[in-house]
């Protein structure tokens, strides 16, 4: 029986799976968009909310630096990026993505992105919820 076959067919035993396909080689230098994440924010513009998000992704940037990245987070090529993606007005939603080395994006990308967006999204949360009881 063939690998194809027999991961086939455990696949099926299990009711699925998610199978990985690698893309093109990237170079171990460069960094990759590990994970991205939306965070719904607020329907209508609200401007003290949008100036206090450098603060919060820089928090969480930090932090999830100081729990993973010791002192060296360039060693390991971790950053963010922020897109609006609200339609409504741009920041109705923002994309996050959590962009990480290549060469680091398996080993260490999972619980650095994963602390990240939810250190992130605790931060979101407490804001929205501060300008609900304004």
């Amino acid at each position: 029986m063939s690998r194809a076959a027999l991961l086939a067919g455990l696949c099926a035993a299990l009711g699925g799976c998610f199978i990985y396909r690698a893309g093109p080689p990237v170079p171990s230098g460069s960094a990759v968009a590990f994970q991205k994440q939306v965070f719904k924010l607020s329907k209508t513009p609200d401007p003290a909310l949008e100036s206090a998000l450098e603060g919060m992704l820089s928090a969480s940037y930090d932090a999830s630096v100081k729990a993973y990245a010791g002192d060296n987070p360039l060693g390991m090529g971790f950053s963010y990026s922020l897109t609006p993606h609200g339609a409504s007005f741009p920041f109705s939603e923002i994309e996050v993505s959590c962009l990480v080395q290549a060469k680091y994006s398996r080993s260490r990308g999972p619980e650095l992105c994963g602390y990240f967006f939810n250190d992130l999204g605790r931060r979101i949360k407490a804001a929205l919820a501060a300008r609900q009881q304004e």
